[in-house]
């Protein structure tokens, strides 16, 4: 969650659903923050530049808003829709082990950073590695044994 937006409890939200306002639709969230965990209903929603803010029930001034800022939104997975073949959720790609091509290992993706071009990976191992997240670099995914294959040099 972000800042508020306004002064009738309206908060920012940044979203990776696709679009953006897809996260509203699921009505129902829990927040995850400094306050602890709390279910809370969303009314509504309106753009607010690049991102999305949303009218949460119960919420009616800045300050009740500006309390959820930095809280993590989650949904229940049962209640996302089914992906595709060759398609992952990112919570899904969290703690696999990365190798190259070649076998080599490259670290654990630990986070995603979400930049313009694309997303990238952020591997941690020996070192910390930034993989863009494109089909050219993301060879193969097998969730049972816990890897990924990229195509991506130890060395890059």
């Amino acid at each position: 969650m972000g800042a508020p937006f306004g002064v009738r409890g309206w908060v920012k939200v940044s979203s990776y659903t696709d679009p953006p306002e897809g996260i509203a639709a699921y009505g129902d969230w829990e927040l995850v923050g400094s306050f602890g965990t709390e279910q809370v209903r969303v009314l509504g929603w309106k753009r607010a530049g690049r991102q999305i803010a949303v009218q949460i029930e119960g919420l009616s001034s800045r300050d009740d808003a500006r309390r959820l800022t930095g809280a993590e939104v989650r949904v229940d997975r049962s209640r996302l829709p089914p992906v595709g073949p060759g398609e992952y959720y990112w919570h899904d790609l969290l703690g696999l082990q990365g190798f190259s091509t070649a076998g080599e290992p490259l670290g654990r993706i630990d986070g995603f950073l979400e930049l313009p071009a694309h997303p990238v990976l952020v591997l941690e191992g020996e070192r910390q590695r930034l993989v863009p997240l494109v089909p050219e670099r993301l060879v193969e995914v097998d969730l049972d044994a816990g890897r990924v294959t990229l195509d991506w040099h130890p060395d890059d």
